[in-house]
């Protein structure tokens, strides 16, 4: 079974070395080699209307280029650039941990107010 495939294939193969015989003689010419045509995808509807409702079909169309991407970023990160530039400095907040006289007053006020009310005596919202 064997060497009846491997007569078969050397069989089929005689004819095309005769042909690659002729092509490396001159005799004949080698055809050049067609690359087929790159389609754009399409998507076939029943009616124009149905065309324009639903457009190609899917959301995934590119709707521009690498280089027109590429550019608008750039745009983008030269107008960031300027504005930080243009920025002015911020202005740096004081310090929670310096004492003021507004914040000593505040604590002596709710330190006053825990020495007067003990801890849980509020509003029980009438349970007693």
């Amino acid at each position: 079974m064997r060497s009846e495939e491997e007569l078969y294939n050397i069989n089929s193969e005689i004819p095309m070395l005769e042909h690659m015989e002729k092509i490396r003689g001159g005799q004949v010419k080698q055809k050049p080699m067609i690359r087929p045509k790159i389609m754009k995808p399409f998507i076939l509807v029943k009616s124009e209307l149905q065309k324009q409702v639903f457009g190609s079909g899917y959301p995934s169309l590119p709707t521009m280029t690498l280089d027109e991407f590429y550019e608008q970023e750039m745009k983008q990160m030269v107008e960031q650039q300027e504005r930080e530039r243009n920025a002015p400095k911020p202005v740096e907040p004081e310090d929670p941990d310096e004492e003021t006289e507004e914040s000593l007053a505040k604590a002596r006020a709710w330190d006053d107010w825990k020495d007067t009310h003990k801890r849980g005596e509020g509003n029980r919202y009438n349970r007693s």
